[in-house]
């Protein structure tokens, strides 16, 4: 016998001033955009690490900012990117690395 989906009143509903408060997600968009601006462009391992946050969250921040054009996403590495912030020109802000050398003995 399947039970009924019962949904939990919001706080709005309940008259919670928490309403006014960031949601999680934006506060994560907040903390990785500042990080950015301050220390240039970063992998999102390293957002990860510097943030403190998860890199599910890290990931989903990255992925809503790049759709609407916040963040840049380029190759670094194979399978690894550099999230960089769009200026207002259309520009991105980006920190050179440096490139790993393989050395061959």
């Amino acid at each position: 016998m399947a039970r009924a989906f019962t949904e939990e009143p919001s706080a709005a509903q309940m008259g919670n001033p928490a309403v006014t408060q960031l949601s999680n997600s934006q506060s994560v968009d907040r903390k990785v955009l500042l990080l950015l601006k301050r220390k240039g462009a970063q992998t999102i391992e390293g957002l990860t690490m510097l943030t403190g946050i998860g890199w599910g969250q890290v990931y989903l921040s990255v992925d809503r900012m790049s759709r609407t054009g916040t963040v840049s996403l380029r190759v670094a590495y194979p399978s690894e990117y550099l999230v960089s912030v769009v200026m207002a020109g259309g520009s991105t802000k980006v920190i050179n690395l440096p490139i790993l050398q393989t050395v061959k003995t």
